[in-house]
This record gives C-alpha cells, structure tokens and sequence, in this order.
C-alpha cells in the first residue's frame, strides 16, 4: 500500500506546519507588542493628565497678580469711554472733556490742476524735534508733491483736496500723530516758496469776502492735546486715550461735553466668581481624570491605565496641601474655607457662592492676598504646576521612562522579527527537503508495488 500525504510532491501540507510552529515562536513577539502597546497607552494617559494640569493652572493664573481684585468701569456718556485694566480701584469720577487731542493739517495755495507743474523748487518738512528732510522731487506738480511725501516716510501724510472752486485742488499735508508736541514746518524754495509754512506763526486757512482762500499754506488744524477735567483736575494727553490719571483706567474721549460725565469703577464680583468657579471646575476635571485613569475594577479584576502608578495620587496630594495650608497676611481670610471652598469626601471642590460674595464685597484687600499673595494659594498652586510639568517635574520624568522603554521594546520587537524571518525560512527549507524525500518514497513505494503485481500474476 502506498504512501499518501497530501502536498505539492507528497502531499505534505507545508504551510500549514510552518504555521503552526511559528504560532507558538510569535508568542514572545506578541508579548513584546503587548508591552508596547501598555506603554503607549500610559504616555497617552499621562499627556492627558499634563493637558488637564496646564487647564488646571490657566484657571489658577486669572487669580495670581490682580485678576483677583478685577474691577469693572462704566461711563454715563458714549463721549468718554471707559476701561479698566490691572491696578484698578473702586471709586466714581467726575469727566469733563474740553479738548480733543489732533494732528496738524495744513493745506497749500490753490491750483486748476492737480497734475501742471508749478515749476522747480523744494520743500523741506521738519517735525518737532526732528530732523529736516529735504525733498526734490524731479516734478512738482500737487500730484507729485504729494507722491514725494508720502514715500519720505517722515511722520506725516498728504493728499489732494479740492473745494470746488477753479483754482480749489490743494495738497493737504496731515500729521500722523496727534499732540501739541507733534506739530511740525515746512520751508518751501522756488516756485514751492509759498508751500512754507511755521507753527510759531500760523496761517489760518480761510475765505475771504471774496471766497478767497490764503495764497500761501495755511493750517486748517492745529496739532493739540486732549483736555479733560477730572473732579476739577486738568489733565491733558497727546492721544484721546487719557491714562495714568486713574490707577489701572483709560479714559477714550471722542467729543467735547457740556456736562461733566460719571464715571463708576466697582469691583469686579461677577468676573471673581467666575474666575473661583473656573479653578474649582478645573480641579474636579483634574481629580475625575486622575480618579479615572488609576482606578481598580473588582468586578473584572483588572486596573485602568495607570492603576499601580503613585505619580497621579502624589501629584494631588501635593497639590492638596497648597489648598489647605494657612495663608499668612491674609487678615480675615487666612484659609480657603473662609470664602466658601471646601472639599467634599470625594475629594472635590464646591463653592459656597453666598459666603464667596461676602468675601468680595467685605474684605477684597484680604481676598486678594488670600489668592495673589506672596504665598497665596493661586501663588502656591501655579508654582507647584509649573515644577510638575517642569524638566525633573513628575510628568516629565514619567513620560521620558515610558518613552525609553518604548525604544527599547522597538528594538527588541525588530531583533525578534528578524529572528522569527530567519526561523521561518529554516523550517521552509527543511520541509522543503522533507517533502521532496518523501514524494521519493512514494514514487519508490508505487514501481515496487507495481513489480509485486506483476510477479502475482505471471
């Protein structure tokens, strides 16, 4: 009886054995992709957890410096508006405005046309306090004149104007920046010598009975700084944006008044308590994240992400104790449950929002060295964040270890690829030969049972 085995030659299943026994060599791959895929999991953990602490100390930080005593300022007459930044105390003012800050403007003699040469000549423009830059255009047509202005690049602009009369087209030469220190002269030769024109002696545009406007370059607007007086004092400004005179607000005066205007700075109680709210919001968001990715599953006996990692439970236990530890030159306020934020038993925060407004509206000086002080809780918490996420912080440390064994288990997988290549071909080489003997043997198998037959029957 002959030999079957199923196979290209004898029938032997080549693939399928090959198979198997690389099945049982891969198991140490699969480990190690295991083990990398774990890795790659816990560095992903840990960069939410460093996102969840940045958010955690961007909400810290609006409670550092004087975002704790923001204010906020309101103004009786769209006249003087009104914006209260840092440094910013509570008060109510009286506004008047009396003068608003401009730039100079001047206008030159008129011409019929805008683009006719009015012969060789130059003009040389000074700004006040600076130095004289000359111009000697190769035309001196308005047009070009004004061409050769505006390309000088010396602090001042010009354009063609015309009143519609014949000879109503004029260059009007305009100051960029407003303030009484920002006039400037202009000194005119040749045919350009009624372009001149000195501050010191102005010529005042206008017509005469005839309708007749100046014949030499006269100011249609003096350079000047904005007036107002506040509760009686004078205070002036190169720009209509007045600050300095009130800790922390910027007046923006854009008409003159004929009535004085209130302005009423209060602190800021709504945008405080937003800002609390937000720390305690990002906190609980931190402490479910880290409570997430530690956490032990009885039921099926397995740990999330990081369970077993001490890194997460050290890093709010630390943080914790910021919260908690007494703040010193904080007068009634020394700790953080005397504004209403206390620890609930899972751990996180709430607010008591009637005890936190009590706070701002009675005691504001002590709430903000209770949050902004030297050592502040805000002050404590964002130094603390900033050494967690720092070079030798936890989260460095933790992520550069994950991330070595992470090239470590890359080169390991790729030596034991190049193993299990190699142990691959072996096998198929000696299966090979194996088939090919086999497949002899049964063509042996089949002549001799060929020959038998015959010898039977003769």
């Amino acid at each position: 009886m002959g030999i079957s085995v199923s196979g290209i030659g004898s029938g032997l299943d080549i693939n399928s054995l090959v198979s198997q026994l690389m099945s049982a060599e891969r198991q140490s791959m699969n480990l190690l992709k295991k083990q990398g895929s774990a890795a790659s999991a816990k560095i992903s953990a840990w960069g939410q957890l460093s996102s969840s602490l940045s958010s955690f100390q961007s909400a810290v930080r609006k409670l550092t410096g004087t975002g704790i005593a923001a204010c906020t300022a309101t103004s009786s007459s769209a006249a003087v508006a009104v914006t209260a930044g840092s440094g910013t105390t509570p008060g109510n003012y009286s506004v008047q405005v009396t003068q608003l800050a401009q730039a100079q403007k001047l206008v030159s003699p008129g011409s019929a046309d805008a683009s006719a040469s009015l012969g060789a000549g130059t003009l040389a423009i000074t700004p006040s306090g600076g130095a004289t830059v000359t111009l000697s255009p190769a035309g001196t047509s308005l047009n070009e004149l004004r061409d050769a202005i505006n390309n000088a690049g010396i602090g001042v602009t010009a354009s063609i104007v015309d009143d519609g009369n014949a000879s109503g087209k004029r260059l009007m030469i305009t100051g960029k920046d407003s303030g009484a220190a920002k006039s400037f002269s202009v000194a005119g030769t040749g045919a350009l010598a009624s372009f001149s024109f000195d501050p010191n002696t102005p010529v005042a545009f206008g017509y005469d009975g005839s309708g007749n406007a100046p014949s030499v370059m006269s100011r249609t607007q003096p350079a000047q700084d904005a007036a107002v007086t506040i509760d009686g004092m004078k205070i002036t400004s190169p720009t209509n944006a007045v600050s300095g005179a009130l800790p922390g607000v910027t007046l923006r005066v854009s008409q003159l008044t004929t009535s004085a205007v209130t302005i009423d700075v209060q602190r800021d109680a709504a945008g405080i308590k937003a800002s609390v709210n937000d720390m305690v919001k990002a906190w609980n968001s931190l402490k479910s994240l880290a409570g997430t990715q530690t956490a032990w599953n009885d039921a099926t006996r397995t740990g999330a992400v990081l369970h077993g990692d001490s890194g997460p439970s050290s890093i709010l236990s630390q943080l914790r104790g910021a919260f908690t530890k007494a703040v010193g030159g904080a007068g009634s306020l020394a700790q953080m449950n005397d504004i209403g934020i206390s620890f609930q038993k899972d751990g996180t925060l709430a607010v008591n929002d009637a005890k936190l407004q009590s706070a701002i509206d009675g005691h504001p000086a002590d709430l903000q060295a209770l949050f902004a002080g030297a050592d502040g809780i805000a002050t404590r918490l964002n130094a603390m964040v900033s050494n967690i996420l720092g070079e030798g912080g936890v989260v460095t440390t933790r992520t550069g270890g994950l991330n070595a064994t992470l090239r470590s288990l890359s080169q390991r997988e790729n030596n034991e690829q190049s193993r299990l290549d190699r142990l691959e071909a072996s096998y198929r080489a000696q299966f090979t030969r194996l088939d090919s003997a086999l497949s002899s043997m049964q063509n042996t198998s089949t002549y001799l049972t060929q020959q038998l037959a015959q010898l039977s029957t003769s």
